[in-house]
């Protein structure tokens, strides 16, 4: 059974699926097989079979027109102990699941982590997040509370991963919010629920 569930959306990816395929391509080989990537398209587009086909991705075509009905398909199709619902692919991005995943997965101490999108300053970045994920940012969740709390607001669309993530964080779940240099560093979470700091 794969260990890890990562998620796309065509429709969410766009222009830039292709590229976000190809980094994936990169970042699974430290990942020894044990994962699945799926693809969620509500598009139709015809290119989309070889595209998943040529990066060995699972398409699962779907009629639901919000984003937060799509990804749930997605999870109810899905195998993995941890999905991953990627934000904005860029190398920082395949940097942390490359590297920082493999090393810290054996002693994992959180149930959601949390690669937020750039911004520019520390104290920036762990303000905006507090107040509010947006659609940039990375997140892995444990399936046991992506299933404890509903999976996304099948009604939402673009703010359905801001939802999740507050909900997961409103009832508990122990969040990890990533750091710009934690793809070389271990996660330290505290035993508590709440925030953990990289």
């Amino acid at each position: 059974m794969p260990t890890y569930s990562a998620i796309l959306d065509a429709r969410t990816a766009g222009a830039q699926l292709p590229r976000n395929l190809m980094a994936f391509d990169r970042v699974t080989g430290n990942w020894k097989n044990a994962h699945e990537l799926l693809l969620v398209d509500d598009t139709g587009d015809r290119r989309l079979p070889d595209l998943a086909r040529r990066h060995r991705a699972t398409l699962l075509p779907c009629t639901a027109s919000a984003q937060g009905a799509r990804l749930n398909a997605a999870v109810d199709a899905s195998h993995g102990e941890l999905l991953l619902f990627p934000g904005q692919v860029d190398r920082r991005l395949v940097e942390w699941l490359s590297d920082w995943l493999p090393e810290v997965e054996a002693e994992r101490t959180w149930d959601v982590a949390v690669l937020p999108v750039h911004r520019q300053g520390r104290l920036l970045r762990w303000w905006s997040w507090t107040q509010r994920a947006t659609a940039g940012d990375t997140f892995w969740v444990a399936r046991g509370w992506f299933e404890l709390i509903g999976g996304f607001d099948p009604q939402l669309d673009s703010d359905a991963p801001a939802d999740l993530l507050a909900r997961l964080r409103a009832c508990g779940a122990r969040i990890w919010l990533a750091s710009d240099d934690t793809a070389r560093h271990k996660a330290q979470c505290p035993p508590q629920g709440g925030h953990c700091r990289g």
